[in-house]
């Protein structure tokens, strides 16, 4: 099982552990960060008060398996970022649609959103299967592109909005 513990300085070295190429910090985090990654970049992010982010921990182990945020977007709007296992053991066995259920439950239940987004990557197919088995659509209208390496990287959004969000969760019970 896991749950979303406040990210706090003492878990930096562990994130920093898992972000070892350029590629891989701007897929969990778009341009938001420089690689490579520093305690002094995390500390200036631990400041930005539209920040709720998380570490993921595996309570079986008590062990730090992953890092995620939700961002103050809007008016009731968020998004979902900076969303990474960390050890690529971990990834592929389902621990992503469980954060994503996590995530969601805290930004519907404790933040009272009405509408969360998220940017995947159109190459990152289990990604966009984790976040349409958990209720994310795409959002056609809004596409962002990246050039990495000589490669175009397109970023596609996906939302979820909290009735429909709901109406998962009752079917489900």
């Amino acid at each position: 099982m896991i749950q979303l513990r406040p990210f706090e300085q003492s878990h930096f070295s562990t994130l920093i552990s898992w972000i070892n190429t350029k590629e891989l910090l701007l897929t969990i985090a778009g341009t938001y960060f420089e690689f490579p990654l520093t305690t002094d970049q995390l500390q200036q992010y631990l400041t930005d008060d539209k920040s709720n982010s998380f570490s993921v921990v595996d309570t079986s182990t008590n062990t730090i398996i992953g890092h995620a945020e939700i961002v103050k977007a809007g008016n009731r709007f968020y998004k979902i970022d900076k969303l990474l296992i960390g050890d690529q053991a971990n990834r592929g066995k389902g621990i992503g649609k469980q954060v994503m259920g996590e995530l969601l439950r805290y930004a519907f239940e404790k933040l009272d959103a009405d509408v969360v987004e998220l940017n995947v990557f159109d190459w990152n197919v289990a990604g966009i299967r984790c976040y349409e088995v958990v209720g994310f659509v795409l959002n056609p209208d809004k596409k962002q592109t990246f050039e990495v390496n000589g490669k175009i990287w397109q970023a596609l959004n996906m939302t979820i909005e909290k009735n429909r969000w709901s109406k998962l969760i009752a079917e489900k019970n």
